[in-house]
């Protein structure tokens, strides 16, 4: 099989399976949380996105080595992994496990930064640059300082860093697809993009933080999900 073809069907997989994960994400953040049925249909999307995170890795790879789409690609992949790895977090990410990503994201952006500021090219137009930027910046920074936080409160920050990334992460795979579709248009497009999914997953975060504090202190009783929370969230 000649590079083309090769190239055109990661496309094809990359696509079709993007396509899939956003619409998975939305049934998945549709229904209610908690249940076998939301976990079963996350854990269908975190599959289908993982194809799609190793279909844009290889194609940037490959076939379009720019900094941006490489940089995209280790974003939502270290979204997918942290943000279900945050339901099971202990001592505050205090662990290498989870200190040495968060670390390496933050420099990741650092760099990209870096770049952006010394003429490197990109494939993608300022704007859009910039959010990934951003983005890798205040999710490797937020998980590297969060080891100074009480232990106590992962009671309602796990839950809380668990919708607030899963729900980021189609956000991003929305603004990813609309920057690809109107290429005319593509600072706004990432802007607007971004500004409703940031908003969408700080909402989606506060409520489960709310509703974890709720169930912890008893407040709202449920047998299952007192377990399910105690096994989540081990102290």
């Amino acid at each position: 099989m000649s590079s083309e073809a090769i190239h055109t069907l990661n496309i094809i997989i990359h696509v079709v399976s993007g396509s899939v994960a956003i619409l998975g994400g939305f049934i998945v953040l549709a229904r209610r949380k908690g249940d076998q049925r939301h976990r079963f249909g996350g854990r269908i999307v975190v599959g289908i996105i993982m194809i799609t995170v190793a279909s844009a890795l290889f194609g940037a790879l490959m076939f379009r080595a720019r900094p941006d789409l490489i940089g995209i690609s280790i974003l939502v992949a270290y979204q997918l992994w942290s943000g279900v790895r945050a339901l099971h977090l202990k001592d505050n990410g205090r662990r290498l496990l989870d200190f040495i990503p968060a670390l390496m994201m933050l420099m990741g952006g650092v760099a990209m930064l870096i770049l952006s500021g010394s003429g490197a090219s990109f494939f993608w137009e300022s704007a859009l640059v910039k959010a990934v930027i951003g983005a890798m910046l205040v999710y490797g920074g937020y998980d590297v300082v969060k080891v100074i936080l009480p232990r106590h409160w992962r009671v309602w920050l796990n839950p809380a860093e668990h919708a607030y990334k899963m729900s980021g992460l189609i956000g991003v795979l929305i603004t990813v697809a609309l920057a690809t579709l109107l290429k005319d248009q593509v600072a706004l497009t990432a802007i607007a993009a971004s500004g409703v999914a940031s908003v969408a997953a700080l909402v989606f975060a506060v409520r489960a933080a709310m509703r974890a504090r709720r169930y912890a202190l008893g407040v709202t009783s449920s047998s299952a999900r007192n377990a399910r929370l105690k096994a989540d969230s081990e102290l």
